[in-house]
């Protein structure tokens, strides 16, 4: 029975207390060494720190060797760094550097410079930093000493990152991420590189890539239980989120991670995760918790020194300022911090932001130079960093700046920039200003085109400040809306918007694969699969056509695909019939004719890894003979050949049909179906998740919106409509209807039910009924269509199949099919 963290530390504990008494100062010093490594691997610093400095006095008495007792100070200083005291941290390795000679000892000093370079980094002394880790990668490289080199490469990669050079800082973080995963199968190392390629991507924009990244560095930091890394990178995947404008999700985020935090004492990122929160609670306006969150923050930042995060609480007191519209003690603060960020780093990646800020408060004072010397210093350094947040941010200052000057042509030129910029990266807070600030650009204009154009920007910054949760921006938009004479479909008051739904891990991993949903039954569906990727178990996705099998099958493609494992994906219905059993399983030379050489199968190229078999239930009853020997002794032979040979294999399926209506109709084995359904998965059609039907316009209209650049947006009765239809392809049609509608629409940014309805059923074609709702008969109408058009998906289309599985004839399901269309 594996021992608990707690029982390990009593037992070291007694350890220590036996040594103590029988005057054995060597098992003494053994014995706090192992308690100190047990508070390490738990993440507990104060204790791990009490108990090296404990050993590094007992070495001194004990008179061992200087090297020994340095590298006792070396992982004192590791502490140090982990909760944020940098100073100290640096103080222990001047210590340990004294006590050693760089002739006798040159792997230890290469050691000790690549520890005090991270504490650099944590002080934002970058350029000596980069100097002390040369020093250290030159030994190592020279050496051939991967893993300390890999440490270097990863360690460059932060330098760089914080100089502005994000070119060089994935290089350096790729290189490390490839020697921690294949050639020193680090996972520690893997997870610190997962998180650092996260924080890359964020900062370039790229939510996808960076969400991939820090789900993966939580993923195996939750396999370790390295629970000081999930908190990190959970605080990460808050930035994030915060950054994208998804601020619920967000706060969830930097909530658990200040938890985190809290219990093992570590105070910088304590202190990161109360500035993260005021962000949040200033922007919707709740002050009081804001200054809360900031007081706390500075306290922490004055007592460790840490010079980055006195910057961002400076930015954070000057953006709480700027929101209670207190501009002149907004900009106090922003100059305090560009002046400590300019010190810290000249061309980090603080600096443009501040700038912005700066421009922004500068225009709200119609102090329109030196808004305009911020705000394009502040677009010069956005461009050079790739910082699309940013330069999008600051384009839309430029904007109202240009406004300001009486320059509207330049105004109305960067303010469509910006849009495009932040439409691009489907961003939202700032998408959603400069949408509402082009709106008040435009009124007054007597283009009925412009107008038409500024109602579309009035009416897109509602939605996404709906989202956002902020209801005076919402009522300030609809005020917008009244002004420019907007169609009253678009200004009626909504007294049942949606309360912005609640974020989960399990959201971020079903968003990472692919999945837009928030119903619960698909999320469950979702958590199951994720807890089954590193198990041995075989899986049986089932569902409709168009629900996502594959995307929940290639879940388990990324996991095997990480681990340099196969992944092997077959098609059952694309297997000649007559050859499926030596595509499968191969065959020897001679097998048959035309079997020139020998040839591995299907089966075998996956060995070590996962095979995924598609359409499952397409395949003929003597290859579910075949597979039902493999299911059951892991064995089969090659055709042609004589001696078994043995498979570790993990078998994946998928079917768009009701196995267990298959069975029992007689056309599909019992007994393969039990064994390869060891868990099986259902996705719901799409008609049981009509919830997730806005989500899934929304994020299809902003992929076509960034492809095309242009915008189409959809009417509350629109929406309603297209949540009401049937739906029959599930999400493949849906996609494709969208597609087809944004295509179709031309100039028509705004598509009401009746500008809709001419797209949809060209020709003047009859659209479809809807559900039935009222009434008994409807009700009865309605289960009865969808019970037929779920037979009809599952059996492919197939009427006769269909009709056998519902227990009717096939002349009345084709009766009843004209009653539905």
């Amino acid at each position: 029975m594996n021992k608990t963290t707690a029982d390990l530390i009593r037992e070291r504990e007694e350890a220590v207390s036996t040594a103590r008494l029988t005057q054995d100062p060597e098992r003494h010093l053994q014995s706090l060494e192992d308690l100190a490594e047990i508070f390490l691997r738990a993440d507990s610093y104060l204790p791990a720190l009490q108990n090296l400095d404990e050993c590094i006095l007992a070495a001194e008495r004990l008179g061992l060797e200087e090297s020994r007792i340095a590298t006792l100070e070396m992982k004192s200083a590791q502490v140090l760094i982990d909760k944020a005291d940098a100073p100290e941290a640096l103080r222990y390795l001047a210590r340990a550097r004294g006590r050693i000679s760089a002739e006798t000892h040159t792997e230890l000093v290469a050691r000790l410079q690549l520890q005090s370079a991270r504490a650099l980094i944590e002080l934002s002394q970058y350029d000596e930093a980069l100097r002390t880790c040369e020093r250290a990668h030159t030994y190592f490289r020279d050496r051939g000493l991967t893993g300390p080199l890999a440490h270097t490469y990863n360690c460059f990669g932060r330098i760089y990152f914080r100089l502005g050079d994000l070119n060089k800082a994935k290089e350096f973080y790729e290189a490390s991420l490839h020697l921690f995963r294949w050639d020193l199968n680090d996972d520690d190392g893997v997870i610190r590189t997962h998180n650092n390629l996260g924080i890359l991507y964020r900062h370039l924009s790229d939510w996808r890539q960076a969400t991939w990244h820090m789900l993966r560095s939580m993923e195996i930091a939750t396999r370790l239980g390295n629970f000081a890394y999930l908190a990190v990178t959970c605080a990460n995947l808050g930035i994030v989120h915060l950054k994208a404008g998804s601020w619920d999700e967000a706060r969830e985020h930097f909530e658990r991670a200040l938890t985190s935090y809290l219990q093992i004492g570590r105070d910088g990122g304590v202190a990161r995760m109360r500035i993260g929160l005021a962000t949040i609670a200033s922007y919707r306006h709740d002050f009081t918790t804001a200054e809360a969150h900031l007081s706390a923050a500075c306290q922490i930042t004055a007592r460790l020194g840490c010079s980055r995060e006195q910057v961002l609480c400076l930015m954070g007191r000057g953006d709480l300022n700027h929101e209670m519209g207190r501009a002149d003690q907004a900009l106090g603060f922003y100059d305090q911090a560009l002046d400590m960020a300019r010190q810290i780093a000249p061309e980090g990646d603080m600096i443009h932001e501040l700038q912005r800020r700066r421009a922004e408060v500068f225009t709200v004072r119609e102090d329109v130079p030196h808004a305009a010397e911020a705000a394009d210093d502040g677009l010069q350094r956005a461009l050079r960093l790739k910082d699309q947040l940013e330069e999008g941010a600051t384009r839309r200052v430029l904007a109202a700046i240009y406004t300001l000057e009486g320059r509207l042509v330049d105004a109305h030129a960067q303010a469509r920039q910006a849009i495009r910029l932040l439409e691009g990266i489907h961003e939202r807070f700032e998408l959603a200003r400069a949408y509402r600030e082009q709106a008040q650009r435009t009124k007054g204009d007597p283009d009925p085109e412009r107008l038409r154009e500024a109602q579309n920007y009035a009416f897109k910054a509602m939605s996404l400040f709906e989202q956002l949760g902020l209801e005076d921006q919402v009522r300030d938009c609809e005020g917008i809306l009244r002004e420019l004479n907007a169609p009253s479909w678009l200004v009626a008051p909504r007294t049942d918007r949606p309360s912005p739904s609640k974020s989960s891990q399990t959201q971020d991993i079903a968003r990472a694969h692919g999945f837009i949903t928030q119903q619960t039954r698909t999320l469950e569906v979702v958590r199951k699969a994720s807890e089954l990727l590193s198990t041995p178990a075989r899986v049986l996705v089932q569902g409709e056509t168009g629900v996502g099998k594959n995307l929940l099958a290639y879940m388990f493609r990324t996991f095997e695909i990480e681990r340099g494992r196969p992944f092997v994906e077959v098609n059952c219905t694309s297997l000649p019939g007559d050859l499926v059993e030596s595509e499968l399983f191969g065959y020897v030379r001679g097998a048959f004719t035309g079997a020139a050489i020998t040839k591995r199968g299907i089966f075998e190229d996956a060995d070590g890894g996962t095979i995924f078999l598609n359409e499952i239930g397409e395949l003929s009853e003597r290859t579910q003979v075949k597979l039902l020997q493999v299911l059951d002794d892991g064995t089969y032979r090659r055709l042609g050949e004589v001696r078994s040979r043995q498979l570790n294999v993990r078998i994946i399926s998928a079917t768009n049909k009701d196995l267990d209506a298959a069975v029992k109709a007689g056309w599909f084995r019992a007994d393969l179906y039990y064994r390869l359904g060891q868990v099986v998965l259902s996705l719901p059609p799409l008609r049981e998740r009509r919830e997730d039907i806005p989500l899934l316009i929304r994020n299809y209209l902003d992929e076509l919106s960034a492809r095309e650049g242009r915008q189409v947006l959809f009417s509350e009765d629109a929406m309603d409509y297209l949540v009401s239809l049937p739906w029959l392809g599930n999400v493949r049609e849906l996609k494709h209807k969208i597609e087809s509608i944004f295509l179709c629409a031309g100039r028509q940014e705004l598509l009401d039910r009746a500008s809709l309805m001419p797209i949809l059923y060209p020709g003047g074609g009859s659209a479809p009924e809807t559900y039935p709702s009222r009434g008994l008969r409807g009700k009865v109408d309605m289960v009865k269509r969808e019970e037929v058009l779920a037979a009809l998906s599952r059996n492919g289309g197939n009427r006769s199949r269909a009709a056998l599985e519902l227990g009717i004839t096939r002349r009345h399901l084709i009766r009843l099919l004209k009653q539905i269309y």
